[in-house]
């Protein structure tokens, strides 16, 4: 088996033993403000045109994605030149990316809150974009449901 089965099945370890401390910035958290502040410029400067908001959502996607392949290629270049230091980290960044204990913490969490409507709602809205304030127990287990399928499949 090659290094990079390791190094997966490490940051696979390492997702299920800690997961992603409460107390550490989360990497889509990151890409969430970047998304947001983006969004505010593309807003204004497209006004009330459809075909520039479009082309500024391209931009947008073009931007975040490329800056996360940037950032997954840096990682792989410091594993290279300073192998422990660097392999260290993209273990780490694996294991983070992969989100699975936190995401199951926080749909967990949710789950718990219930069937006490308004508090399952903020804990979802921690974990989802949509707006959660008028949805029902049934919305709710659907959202936490679709949440954790998405970034499952995200993370992976």
């Amino acid at each position: 088996m090659n290094g990079v089965f390791w190094l997966v099945l490490a940051a696979c370890a390492i997702d299920r033993l800690i997961g992603d401390p409460r107390s550490w910035l989360h990497p889509v958290q990151l890409m969430g403000w970047m998304i947001h502040a983006l969004r505010i410029v593309a807003e204004a400067w497209s006004g009330n045109r459809p075909l520039r908001l479009r082309c500024a959502g391209v931009g947008i996607t073009l931007l975040v994605v490329s800056g996360s392949g940037l950032t997954g290629w840096a990682l792989e270049r410091l594993a290279m030149n300073f192998p422990v230091p660097g392999l260290i980290l993209l273990v780490i960044a694996l294991a983070s990316s992969l989100a699975g204990q936190s995401l199951e913490r926080a749909v967990r969490e949710v789950l718990q809150a219930l069937p006490d409507l308004p508090q399952a709602r903020v804990r979802l809205s921690w974990i989802v974009g949509r707006n959660v304030t008028d949805l029902s127990q049934s919305e709710i287990l659907r959202a936490a449901a679709e949440t954790a399928s998405e970034n499952a499949v995200d993370g992976l």
